[in-house]
């Protein structure tokens, strides 16, 4: 039993070190995708980044992935069938695990006693993109990822950022039908 206790916190703490960027996607299933044809980012402020050279490297990532679809680019908003707007950033986090911890003795049988607990910082990148109809400014997509920051990626951002843009935009356009 102790030696199954330590075999799933093994496997818990490999699973909640795991690299992997997790991505969600949302759309209206109303709206006709096959009637985009261009799309433009939109220029904003990003407060909330720290390094200009991240937000930049975000906005090219989104162009050059976007024109690999078909869609053409375009710097007038009133010439842009889609506006795209993104938000990218880093958190700090706080991981903090327990379980339970052997004790041997001689007046203990293989039982547990007590709890061994484990914290962790880290960073957590995090990226959204929404589209809009830029004619009816109404939302029509939304796509969101995040990961676990580790300082390989914090040093090469610029590979960080372009996975993360080409995970979030793997299901656009949606299909339909």
């Amino acid at each position: 039993m102790a030696r199954s206790l330590r075999l799933l916190a093994c496997t818990l703490a490999l699973a909640a070190c795991s690299p992997t960027t997790h991505v969600i996607t949302d759309y209206d299933r109303g709206t006709r995708f096959s009637a985009f044809h261009s799309f433009t980012v939109i220029a904003r402020p990003h407060p909330g980044t720290g390094d200009p050279l991240v937000v930049q490297r975000t906005c090219d990532a989104i162009v050059a992935e976007l024109t690999s679809r078909g869609l053409a680019h375009v710097l007038d908003p009133a010439e842009a069938d889609l506006a795209v707007d993104f938000t990218v950033g880093a958190d700090d986090r706080l991981d903090v695990r327990s379980a339970p911890a052997p004790v041997a003795g001689p007046w203990f049988h293989g039982g547990s006693w007590g709890s061994q607990i484990e914290a962790e910082q880290y960073q957590e990148g995090t990226l959204a993109i929404d589209v809009f109809d830029a004619r009816s400014r109404r939302a029509v997509w939304h796509g969101s990822a995040g990961k676990r920051l580790s300082q390989s990626d914090l040093s090469n951002s610029h590979a960080v950022i372009r996975e993360a843009v080409t995970a979030v935009l793997a299901g656009f356009p949606p299909k339909e039908g």
